[in-house]
């Protein structure tokens, strides 16, 4: 791979890069202005901007990706609760004149079904409303990109890792980068985890300072993988698939409950005959 040819100025050509990635749809990291400022300041200390941009853009990437396998789970229990909404909206104007028409025409009293269906047909602009809130969950569960990090986040802290090996790579000296490092919430005293605190110290022992900053990177990243692991999805999916089928047993009491109690006072009445 040939050597990278910088421009005249390194600041200008990152923001006009950024600028383009950013409308093609990348998040430069969580897309917050506290990230970009940091990278901005790599850039300005000398880091190379082309691996800053890298970096920045993948951990958007793995951020998008956790993001989306928390949210995805929710994407079916929330198209089964906007047909269940749309479908009592639709059932209770449709059905309560007619069981209305039926119990009078037999003479049966309104079972408590019935009451329920005329409770619900005075709600039903709330439920399609409902039903409208839980198709735009489903299409942004669908769709969710990414969501902010907290300052303690393993994602973002690797970010700053690699930020930081950039720096080290370009010959910055360490007391120069505890700005960018106290932006990405690193930092000997604030770091979070021993092991980030002893990378991006000032003493890192016989290793290397860039080799301890790749080191935390990874161990940053994995802390990521752990914290979204498969028992936690397992649970997001079984508290999706409950929502799912209380939505379902909902709308399946709203169409069959009163008719099978007309139908049970129609029995009672002929059997007490």
């Amino acid at each position: 791979m040939p050597p990278r040819i910088p421009p005249p100025d390194d600041s200008a050509w990152f923001a006009d890069r950024a600028a383009a990635l950013r409308w093609a749809g990348l998040a430069i990291g969580d897309g917050s202005s506290v990230q970009y400022e940091a990278l901005a300041t790599a850039v300005r200390l000398g880091a190379d901007p082309d691996a800053l941009l890298e970096a920045a853009v993948r951990s958007g990437q793995d951020l998008a990706e956790h993001t989306r396998g928390r949210w995805r789970p929710w994407f079916y229990p929330a198209l089964v609760c906007f047909g269940a909404a749309l479908g009592t909206a639709f059932v209770s104007l449709w059905l309560t004149p007619f069981l209305e028409e039926v119990h009078a025409e037999f003479r049966v009293a309104p079972s408590a079904g019935l009451e329920g269906l005329e409770w619900l047909r005075a709600l039903a602009p709330l439920l399609v409303v409902a039903a409208l809130v839980a198709l735009l969950l489903a299409w942004w569960a669908a769709t969710v990109r990414m969501s902010r990090e907290t300052p303690a986040d393993p994602l973002r802290a690797a970010l700053g890792c690699e930020t930081l090996v950039t720096l080290a790579e370009a010959g910055v000296p360490a007391e120069q980068c505890r700005d960018v490092a106290a932006r990405f919430g690193l930092g000997s005293g604030s770091a979070g985890e021993p092991f980030l605190a002893w990378a991006v110290g000032d003493d890192t022992g016989a290793i290397p300072r860039v080799d301890a900053l790749r080191l935390a990177a990874k161990a940053a990243q994995g802390a990521a993988g752990r914290r979204d692991n498969e028992g936690r999805r397992a649970w997001a999916t079984v508290a999706a698939l409950l929502v799912a089928g209380v939505a379902t047993l909902a709308y399946a009491l709203v169409l069959f409950l009163p008719v099978v109690e007309f139908f049970m006072s129609i029995a009672t009445a002929s059997a007490s005959r």
